[in-house]
């Protein structure tokens, strides 16, 4: 049974399935995970029941991903992190040549491609800046037990809230990532695209608010 007083991020950590859910149902279990699950329903305006129904399908089955909070702090950072980070920065590239190619063809019948694209490049922009701030600094600080490590923690979660901001804005100027009529394949793949990649940063950031973070409180 789901406890509808149980934290959307809780929920995350028991089953990496409910992801998928509160995905779909933007629900924030990143930067606004503390909230409980009634809470978050009743924001959103959602009918509660319907959504615990869907995460107790979506949570029936094996979970098959291993519980982050099972693993030590150095394999956490360097495998699970550092892979996830190798993965964005791919990912967001690849979005980031396709948008201005896109542009550069369609930008003239479809103008909101160029504001996806203009949303794509400002995130490239400060997400690689994050990225590499994490990787150069604040990681080999959290191995080394360096104290100043903490206060770097603190600003962490701030950019990840800064994150989310940009994602929901990009959101909701592209009417929920919604191809333009008349768009072809390519367009409508690049939106998916861009939604697809919202929800891997939220995983990520998700892990770091709420398995690394806490363990240097």
């Amino acid at each position: 049974m789901i406890d509808p007083r149980a934290p959307v991020a809780e929920l995350v950590l028991q089953h990496s399935a409910a992801a998928t859910v509160f995905d779909r149902r933007e629900i924030d279990y990143c930067c606004q995970g503390h909230q409980t699950l009634e809470r978050a329903c009743n924001d959103r305006g959602i009918e509660i029941a319907a959504v615990i129904a869907e995460l107790e399908v979506a949570m029936a089955e094996p979970d098959p991903e291993a519980d982050p909070r099972e693993a030590p702090t150095s394999a956490l950072i360097s495998r699970s992190l550092a892979s996830q980070h190798r993965h964005l920065r791919a990912t967001l590239t690849l979005l980031d040549l396709q948008a201005a190619d896109l542009v550069r063809d369609h930008g003239r019948a479809f103008p909101g491609l160029r504001v996806l694209s203009t949303g794509i490049a400002g995130l490239a922009e400060h997400l690689f800046r994050h990225i590499d701030h994490e990787e150069d600094e604040l990681f080999p600080a959290l191995l080394a037990g360096d104290p100043e490590a903490r206060r770097q923690l603190g600003h962490m979660f701030d950019e990840h809230r800064e994150f989310a901001d940009r994602f929901r804005r990009l959101r909701a100027a592209t009417s929920n990532y919604q191809p333009p009529e008349g768009a072809n394949a390519n367009i409508g793949r690049l939106y998916r695209g861009v939604a697809e990649f919202e929800g891997l940063v939220l995983r990520h950031h998700h892990l770091e608010n709420h398995v690394l973070l806490p363990r240097f409180r």
